[in-house]
């Protein structure tokens, strides 16, 4: 006899609830999504959250999110667990920095400027010497 959807739906609930309450119990991080899912068998990666989201609507659980972390507070015990992921949630400035300091690492350096006179007629290249060749100017890239 195959199990129903909301019979499936109430065993992953009472698993994943289960899971939660034996890692606040051992003071460990709250278990992931992926976690979750290996534990009740599921393909999707959402089905936990789910499972989640219907226990705070029950009053089982309150869950804060925050970048890629959350904090589960199991009512029963008291206790609030968080993700392995929200103690490492960055701030606004220290986004910033971090993106400041990519595009510094991957912007080019300028381009060399050759500010030597030609040595037939004195005229700098980037100006107008007609002795230097188009191949050797250099690219103007900007205004």
């Amino acid at each position: 006899m195959t199990m129903g959807s909301k019979e499936r739906s109430k065993l992953n609930a009472g698993i994943i609830y289960g899971a939660l309450v034996q890692a606040a119990r051992a003071g460990k991080a709250c278990p992931s999504n992926s976690d979750l899912c290996r534990l009740i068998g599921a393909t999707s990666v959402s089905t936990p959250g789910h499972s989640i989201a219907r226990m705070e609507k029950a009053g089982k659980v309150r869950v804060t999110h925050e970048g890629n972390g959350r904090q589960i507070y199991i009512v029963e015990l008291g206790v609030t667990i968080t993700s392995k992921t929200w103690s490492t949630t960055r701030t606004r400035e220290q986004e910033t920095a971090q993106f400041e300091r990519t595009v510094a690492r991957l912007t080019p350096p300028p381009a060399p400027v050759y500010r030597d006179p030609c040595f037939r007629c004195g005229v700098r290249a980037d100006v107008g010497c007609e002795h230097t060749p188009d191949w050797a100017k250099p690219i103007h890239q900007g205004a």
